[in-house]
């Protein structure tokens, strides 16, 4: 597939640009909901969809890695061949979280716990949206005005519905099933337009065609698995230990930063691409490529976290109010987080996979994921959010300290 520099930064564009309106809605609409629903019924509602991030992970398999790398190295007249192999590979693995998430609920009440039955059904609907839109397809063909303009119809409607429905705390399920069914809108209207562009677009691949797909994707399965247990897991063992309260002083941290990492990892989405390209292309040009992305993301990551950590309060205070002080310092713990992740984003996502290093980027994460599981324990039983969030700061800088520790035994960046 050809590409071009002008490419590359329409691409970027479309992406930074969705993140920073995502972010501008964000700003409306978390306060917003964070104030009317306040701590507990959000906490709730956090909670709930942490859950639906496992069933989200499990039908995407890793797709949005393996997907966008094959479509990139593929040309036109494939598009469709694969477009329909990873979707139908997709779905069949959504029916099979489905049926974990139906037995679960069983096994959960069958244990004696009241479970929410109403919420939970409206945050799945994330992970059927999480399906049927395919935002590794845009991305692989290079088009990623498309993610942005149909995440932005589907976030408009579902902001509409919530600053009109939700209220209060009595309203929170119809809160929880607005923020979830974005997906679902944008990917009912990529459907169309993409079935009428490509022909044979859903052509059913051979059982054998989708078990290797599921091969090549397994261990960056595992690695995203992986992640998880050291990010949304802390969210389900804070709530475990403490109470929804804590998670919502907790969330209104965690959200406000994630507004950040997502526009960063909106860079990282619309170069993994181009990284991959410009490696085939020269390697030693590739190589330059990233180290000048690293050198930046520190540079500009590290004032930005210094001025999240100095005024924090002067932040967060104003937008949440006062009975959400207790995340200021949650807040400030993690006010190095984007920088952090940003880094290992380079090194890991965009580094080991582009060289095919699925197998240590894998080990990598496991073994982040088991010193997570070790301390977050005690530290959230003894220390509650302070010890979850200080917890997920040694995790992330365990992280991004040994891939940048095996890239350089590999001497990966040492070309000048």
């Amino acid at each position: 597939m050809a590409f071009n520099q002008s490419k590359l930064v329409e691409n970027i564009f479309s992406m930074v640009s969705l993140r920073a309106l995502e972010y501008v809605l964000s700003f409306i609409l978390v306060p917003y909901l964070l104030i009317v629903l306040g701590p507990e019924k959000m906490g709730a509602i956090v909670f709930s969809q942490s859950v639906m991030v496992y069933l989200v992970l499990i039908s995407s398999y890793g797709f949005n890695l393996t997907a966008p790398r094959a479509l990139a190295r593929s040309d036109s007249s494939n598009y469709a061949h694969i477009f329909s192999l990873y979707m139908y590979g997709s779905i069949a693995l959504g029916v099979v979280s489905t049926i974990i998430l139906v037995l679960g609920g069983i096994l959960y009440q069958y244990l004696g716990y009241n479970l929410d039955l109403p919420l939970y059904i409206a945050t799945y609907t994330a992970v059927i949206g999480n399906i049927i839109f395919p935002i590794w397809f845009f991305q692989g063909i290079q088009e990623m005005r498309y993610i942005t303009i149909l995440n932005l119809v589907g976030r408009f409607i579902c902001l509409f519905g919530i600053f009109i429905l939700v209220k209060g705390p009595n309203d929170y399920i119809l809160a929880a099933l607005f923020q979830s069914c974005t997906p679902c809108i944008a990917g009912i209207i990529s459907l169309i337009i993409l079935t009428r562009r490509f022909k044979s677009l859903w052509t059913v691949p051979s059982f054998n065609s989708l078990v290797k797909i599921y091969k090549e994707g397994w261990l960056i399965f595992l690695s995203t698995i992986t992640i998880n247990l050291y990010t949304t897991t802390s969210i389900i063992i804070l709530g475990s230990l403490t109470n929804n309260t804590v998670v919502g002083y907790y969330s209104a941290a965690d959200k406000l930063l994630g507004c950040i990492r997502r526009m960063v990892s909106a860079v990282n989405d619309a170069v993994y691409p181009h990284v991959n390209i410009l490696l085939k292309k020269s390697y030693v040009e590739g190589i330059l490529f990233l180290k000048k992305q690293l050198y930046v993301y520190i540079l500009f990551g590290f004032c930005g976290g210094l001025i999240l950590l100095l005024w924090g309060d002067k932040i967060l205070l104003p937008l949440l109010g006062e009975s959400y002080y207790d995340s200021i310092v949650l807040f400030k713990i993690m006010s190095f987080i984007p920088m952090i992740v940003a880094m290992s984003n380079v090194l890991g996502y965009e580094t080991m996979l582009s060289l095919h290093m699925e197998s240590t980027y894998s080990k990598i994460l496991i073994s982040a994921a088991i010193v997570s599981l070790i301390i977050i324990w005690p530290l959230t039983y003894y220390y509650g959010g302070i010890g979850t969030a200080i917890t997920t700061v040694i995790t992330e800088l365990f992280v991004t300290f040994y891939m940048g520790y095996v890239i350089y035994r590999k001497n990966i960046y040492s070309i000048k």
